[in-house]
C-alpha cells in the first residue's frame, strides 16, 4: 500500500513540471509565428518585383537591326531590277533602231535596183556600189554586161518606187526585208510607159554602222 501512495505522489508532483515544459515550448514558438506572419499574410516569403533581363533589353535592338537589314536588301533588289529594266529598255531601243535603219536602207536599195537609164547605166552601178557587198557588186557587174547592150538598143529606162516594205527578220548582223515596188518602164518599142509590180526579198548584212545588200530574190 505504501508503494502505491508514493507512486501517486510522484504523478501529482510531475504534472506541473510537464505543464511548465509545454508553456516553455509555446513561448519559444511564439516569436517564430510572429516572424512567419511578418513574411507575408499567407505565410509565403515576399515576392520581389521582376527586373528586366539582359535578353529583354536586347530584343528591341535586335529588331531594329533586322529591320535595317531587310530595308537594305529590299533597296538592293529594287536597284538590281532597275538595272535589268534599263538594260532591257536599251536592248529594245537598239533593236528598234536597227529595224528602222534596215528598213530605210532596203527601200533605198530597191529604188536603185528598179531605176535605170540607158543613157547612163554606169550611174546605177555606182549608186549600188555604195550600199552593197563586194560579192553583190561582182554579180551585178556580170549581169549588167549582158543587159547593158539590150537596154541601149531598146533605149530603155525605168523609174522605181516603193509601195510597201517590211522587215522580215533581224538576227544579229543579218537582216531580211520584203519590198513591194512599182516600176514604170519605157522604151522605143512602146509609146506609153508600162507599169510593172515587183516583189523583192533583200538580204542585208551589217558592216560597221551601216547595212549592205548581199543578195536579192525576185519573188
Amino acid at each position: 500500500m505504501s508503494t502505491s501512495v508514493i507512486t501517486k505522489k510522484r504523478l501529482v508532483t510531475s504534472k506541473p513540471a510537464a505543464e511548465e515544459a509545454v508553456e516553455e515550448t509555446d513561448a519559444s514558438a511564439a516569436p517564430a509565428s510572429e516572424s512567419t506572419a511578418s513574411d507575408g499574410a499567407d505565410g509565403n516569403p515576399p515576392v520581389e518585383p521582376p527586373t528586366a533581363s539582359r535578353f529583354g533589353r536586347r530584343t528591341p535592338l535586335v529588331a531594329v537591326v533586322l529591320l535595317v537589314l531587310l530595308l537594305v536588301a529590299a533597296v538592293g533588289y529594287l536597284w538590281f531590277r532597275l538595272d535589268d529594266s534599263r538594260a532591257e529598255v536599251d536592248r529594245l531601243a537598239t533593236a528598234q533602231s536597227d529595224r528602222a535603219e534596215v528598213l530605210q536602207q532596203a527601200q533605198d536599195l530597191a529604188v536603185a535596183l528598179t531605176t535605170y537609164d540607158y543613157r547612163d547605166l554606169e550611174a546605177q552601178q555606182q549608186l549600188l556600189e555604195q550600199g552593197t557587198t563586194d560579192a553583190f557588186q561582182q554579180k551585178f557587174a556580170e549581169t549588167n554586161k549582158t543587159l547593158a547592150p539590150v537596154f541601149t538598143q531598146l533605149e530603155a529606162s525605168a523609174t522605181g518606187t516603193v509601195v510597201d516594205a517590211a522587215v522580215q527578220k533581224v538576227d544579229g548582223d543579218l537582216a531580211t526585208v520584203l519590198v513591194f515596188a512599182d516600176q514604170s518602164a519605157s522604151s522605143k518599142q512602146s509609146e506609153e510607159a508600162t507599169s510593172q509590180a515587183s516583189r523583192l526579198r533583200l538580204h542585208l548584212v551589217r558592216h560597221g554602222d551601216t547595212w549592205l545588200l548581199d543578195s536579192v530574190d525576185l519573188l
